[in-house]
């Protein structure tokens, strides 16, 4: 038999929210990833058309909750630099210079 005195309860119920919160954030870690080769191949050509290409350093991320790519350090023919946003079908969707 198993007695539960106040502080037991108290002890058990911090252990649960800390429980919840670190699973919280491993959802939150698993929730985007690195474009494969295959997709950033297909992405450096839809930005080809629009006339912009990936610096050496890009960084291009599927994120799973938006079902959309991030394309960091795009450089565009009018010479600034961009983020671009594509869907699954690799669409773009959204255009912003970085600062």
């Amino acid at each position: 038999m198993i007695k539960k005195t106040g502080s037991g309860c108290l002890l058990l119920i911090s252990l649960s929210f800390f429980s919840l919160i670190l699973g919280i954030d491993s959802v939150r870690a698993d929730n985007d990833r690195d474009a494969t080769t295959e997709e950033i191949a297909r992405i450096k050509q839809v930005l080809a058309v629009q006339g912009c290409s990936l610096d050496d350093d890009h960084d291009v991320e599927f994120y799973f909750n938006r079902n959309r790519y991030e394309v960091d350090d795009v450089i565009c023919s009018d010479g600034k630099i961009y983020e671009i946003y594509l869907d699954q079908n690799f669409n773009i969707i959204s255009k912003r210079q970085d600062d």
